[in-house]
């Protein structure tokens, strides 16, 4: 299903500048509810890790949704800052890590199997984030389609225990609001690091954790997501350690 650019509504414009080579393989995640149909709205965040159709988002999207949603992902046939038309992938098979709070998901083709040829992969890179580095976090929020883009600076590096026993194993300056779960957190270099899961709360308002894709490499590795080089966007692709 292709979506004019024009009949896009309700979107937040970028408040700063992300890395190009990052952005176009992030992807909202609707949610059509079954009990109200034709209502769609976004519940999350995810990233394209591959061009065979995998998808990383936080594993809280998919567990939420699975009762009342279909979920969906729609994908620019350009850069978000100069897309003519989106075209919907159906979220199918999803294997979660609840621990990091991490899903890996298949996506295929709405209607026309040539859409395959629109995605494009993140340079996604399996290291540690540092703290002090510079980040940015291409997310969406609310009714529309189209991204936020916020930066900020990593905090720190450490485990930060959730109430639910989930962990995150780092934390940003950057504040989120709801559909920026799963969103990628992404170096100066345009590399994918990991992705948010939680907002920070009470005294660690303003504050937002996530899960880097070092501390998921044995995860990734065994549900076969292949990796692209953190070198180039057109280098081997590389399996998780």
């Amino acid at each position: 299903m292709a979506v004019s650019a024009l009949l896009l509504a309700g979107y937040a414009l970028a408040e700063n500048p992300a890395p190009p080579p990052a952005l176009r393989s992030a992807a909202p995640i609707l949610c059509t509810e079954t009990h109200m149909a034709g209502r769609t709205r976004v519940r999350g965040t995810g990233v394209i890790a591959d061009s065979g159709g995998t998808l990383l988002t936080a594993a809280h999207v998919i567990q939420q949704a699975r009762s009342d949603c279909t979920l969906s992902v729609m994908i620019p046939d350009e850069e978000w800052s100069r897309l003519r038309q989106l075209h919907a992938f159906l979220i199918e098979d999803c294997r979660l890590q609840a621990t990091l709070d991490l899903a890996v998901c298949r996506i295929r083709p709405a209607e026309n199997k040539r859409d395959w040829g629109y995605l494009r992969p993140a340079r996604i890179q399996l290291r540690p984030t540092r703290p002090g580095e510079p980040v940015w976090v291409t997310a969406f929020t609310g009714w529309g389609v189209l991204p936020l883009t916020r930066s900020g600076h990593i905090q720190a590096r450490q485990v930060y225990q959730r109430r639910d026993g989930c962990y995150c194993d780092f934390a940003t300056d950057i504040a989120a609001v709801e559909g920026m779960s799963g969103s990628p957190v992404i170096s100066a270099d345009g590399e994918v690091l990991g992705i948010l899961t939680l907002a920070g709360s009470g005294q660690f308002r303003g504050i937002s954790f996530g899960a880097s894709f070092d501390e998921a490499a044995e995860f990734l590795k065994a549900q076969g997501v292949i990796i692209a080089s953190g070198v180039s966007d057109h280098g081997p692709p590389v399996k998780a350690r």
